[in-house]
Formats: structure tokens, C-alpha cells, sequence
């Protein structure tokens, strides 16, 4: 190199390379960690990966990750299918799966939600959930036979058997910043609710005021997570909660849906534009779609309707500048860009790349660099959790697969 001649290293002070790399989408990070010792040290510190996830999560539309019956199980990068002039075809990443599987068996994985670039999902024969983070590959086979017990694992096995997705059950995904821990909550109907930590690789019982079970069969499995908290909604239209868990407390409580929801027969629950949402369907003749949205976190008379459109299955998944909302419309086969106005100014039809969005197994997720916390006592292998009986008591009882 000619002495007059600087590296990039030397042209750009730190601070300007830390904001140029926060910028770049997760996938394409990890081979720039070999550019030079600096940019490794800088993409792998625990601080810069945070300060990505925080800033790919404001300003970046999330990708829509999927799987399919016999097919790899992949993403679609919506913002450059959207914002950066891709295809459908070309914004299309397939993964490989962090377990081996045996042939004609991604049927039996169910899709529960996502967390920091994370996806959870549900496999049955054995029982266990899977945290994988896609980008990094860092995942965790968790069995919980333990905490549902007998009667539980064979009716589940053989609701699913029978081909129907059984909805007894709630899972959800959170992280307890305060701890750097990532939470794996469930619950089945007339069990006490359990959480799973990361961190110190246990499963242990949840208290539920009043001491009542919860009524499992109300809810959707999947949660989402938002604001420290895994939210999930019901199926039934005279339940007016959206069921919480915080995460830090470890408790479960309530946050009421807007009145006007009650005249809808279908909803899901959305994070657009930094807000909890609610998007609501009419399978009525008007076929409408409203997003509610939550303008003050756990204050019900904050609910405000922010846009209605002329067509109903309308899945929402990122809105952008607060002007513009991208959606995963079901009923007309598309992923569509819309105003608030309700015109339609872009669309891709998926089914022409083959797969079908169906909620069980799908989830919108923010690719990230994060990895799975060490645990705080000796590393176990995966298939060795720890099972606790007693309430917060971190006293172990009985080692479980």
C-alpha cells in the first residue's frame, strides 16, 4: 500500500463507522466482521449489537419469517421488497433448520412469535420449543414434558394427530432486560403456568392472582411481545381483555380492548409504529379493516382508530413514516403497501413463489446479531433442563428431558 495511501480505519473515526454499521441489516454484518480485527471487535461487542436491535427495530420494516409444509422455512425482507426495489423472488431468505428432522415432518412446527431476532417455535413428537435466531443461528431445544405432565403431552399429541391445532395451551416469548434474560411462558388449562429462563436454565412456576386457572381455550397461543411484556388476545368476542405477563414481575393482569371492538367477529394484535395495535376484521358485508391503536400504553381510553380499509383478512405488519402501512393481505393473495387513505400503492402475489401465510406458522420478526445469554450456574446441554417444583425457590428438584 502507498504510504500516502490511509485505510478505511484511519479515514473514518470510530464514531462515524459505529453509525454507518448500525445501518446495515444484521445478515450482511456477520462477513464484515472479517474486514479487519477492529470491525470484529466492534460488530461482536455485546453494546453495538443492543444499540442495532434498537435501531433496526425503530426504523427498519421488520421480515416476515415462515415455514412450510416439505419446504425450508425462510423470510421475506420487506424492506427490500418495499423500500429498496426487490422482487418477491429475490427477498425471499431460506435458513436451514437448527435440528436435524426427519423427512415430511415441517408440518408439525407451529410458529409462536418472535423476540429480538429470535422465532419460537412449537415442534410436537417429542414435546419441545426451539429459540433460534435465523441470522445467527444460536438456538435452544427446550423440552417442557416436565411441566405439562402426562395427560396434557398425549392429549395435545393426539389433538394434533387428529389434524386440528390444539388451543389449550398459551407460549409466548419475552426478554427481561433488567436480567439480559430471555422468558419462555406457558400455560395449560387447569395447570399453574410455568416460565422458562434462559439464563438460569429453569423452568419454575408462575403465581396467578386471583388463584384461578387460566381460562387457556380464551386466548390465541401465539404471544407478542411489546413494551416488557407478552400480550396475547382472545378468540371469543365477549372477552374485552388483551391477557399480559410482564416479564421483570413475572405476573399476568389485563389491559381492556376498545368498546367498538365488540361489533367484530375476528382481531389480531400488531406493533405499528412503536404502539401496541389492534387489528380488527368484519366478516360482515361491508368487509372492513380497522387498526386500533393503544396511544398510552395499558390507558383504555387511549384506543384510537388510525385507518379503515374497503377489504377484510388484512394482516398488518409495519408502518412506515406514519403515512404508509405495509400488510400480509389473505384474502387477495398479496403483500400490499397502503396509505391511510386506504389505496393500495404496491403489491406482490406470494402464492406465485409458492408458500401460504397461514397465522399458525408464521410471525413478523426484526433480524438481529443477538445471542442466547450463558447461563448463570455450569452449562448444560440442551437436552438437560433443569425442572423447578417450587415457587421462585431456584432449588433443584429433578433433572428432566
Amino acid at each position: 500500500m502507498d504510504n500516502n495511501q490511509k485505510s478505511i480505519n484511519e479515514l473514518l473515526p470510530p464514531e462515524l463507522l459505529q453509525a454507518i454499521l448500525l445501518r446495515v441489516p444484521a445478515k450482511h454484518l456477520l462477513p464484515l466482521r472479517f474486514v479487519s480485527k477492529l470491525w470484529l471487535s466492534l460488530i461482536s461487542d455485546p453494546t453495538f449489537v443492543e444499540l442495532h436491535i434498537h435501531h433496526t427495530s425503530a426504523f427498519t420494516a421488520p421480515s416476515y419469517f415462515f415455514t412450510q409444509k416439505d419446504q425450508p422455512v425462510g423470510s421475506v425482507d420487506l424492506h427490500a421488497l418495499f423500500l429498496g426495489g426487490a422482487t418477491l423472488g429475490t427477498s425471499i431468505e431460506k435458513f436451514s433448520l437448527p435440528f436435524r428432522r426427519k423427512k415430511n415432518t415441517l408440518s408439525n412446527l407451529l410458529v409462536l412469535g418472535s423476540c429480538r431476532g429470535f422465532v419460537l417455535l412449537h415442534h410436537y413428537e417429542p414435546y419441545y420449543i426451539i429459540l433460534w435466531n435465523p441470522v445467527t443461528q444460536s438456538h435452544k431445544n427446550i423440552s417442557y414434558y416436565n411441566v405439562i405432565g402426562e395427560k396434557n403431552y398425549w392429549y395435545n399429541l393426539n389433538a394434533h394427530i387428529m389434524g386440528y391445532t390444539n388451543n389449550s395451551f398459551l407460549q409466548g416469548i419475552g426478554y427481561d432486560a433488567s436480567n439480559d434474560d430471555y422468558l419462555i411462558v406457558i400455560a395449560f388449562k387447569r395447570n399453574q403456568p410455568h416460565c422458562f429462563s434462559l439464563r438460569t436454565n429453569s423452568w419454575t412456576k408462575i403465581d396467578v392472582a386471583p388463584r384461578t386457572p387460566l381460562i387457556t381455550q380464551e386466548f390465541k397461543h401465539e404471544g407478542l411481545f411489546f413494551n416488557g411484556a407478552i400480550h396475547w388476545l382472545s378468540y371469543r368476542r365477549n372477552n374485552q381483555d388483551i391477557l399480559i405477563f410482564d416479564v421483570t414481575k413475572r405476573r399476568f393482569s389485563k389491559i381492556p380492548l376498545p368498546e367498538q371492538r365488540l361489533r367484530w367477529w375476528s382481531s389480531e394484535l400488531v406493533i405499528l409504529g412503536g404502539f401496541l395495535a389492534l387489528n380488527v376484521f368484519n366478516y360482515g358485508d361491508d368487509k372492513r379493516t380497522q387498526i386500533w391503536v393503544l396511544k398510552e400504553y395499558k390507558v383504555p381510553s387511549s384506543w384510537t382508530l388510525l385507518y379503515e380499509i374497503p377489504h377484510h383478512c388484512v394482516h398488518s405488519l409495519f408502518l412506515s413514516n406514519y403515512s404508509d402501512f405495509i400488510v400480509l393481505d389473505r384474502a387477495n393473495n398479496n403483500f400490499a403497501k397502503y396509505n391511510l387513505e386506504g389505496e393500495r400503492l404496491q403489491c406482490f402475489k406470494y402464492l406465485d413463489y409458492g408458500f401460504l401465510p397461514l397465522e399458525y406458522n408464521s410471525t413478523v420478526y426484526t433480524p438481529s446479531l443477538a445471542t442466547l445469554p450463558s447461563c448463570d450456574k455450569k452449562k448444560r446441554k440442551n437436552e438437560d433442563i433443569k425442572f423447578v417444583k417450587d415457587d421462585w425457590n431456584h432449588k433443584e428438584v429433578k433433572q428432566g428431558t
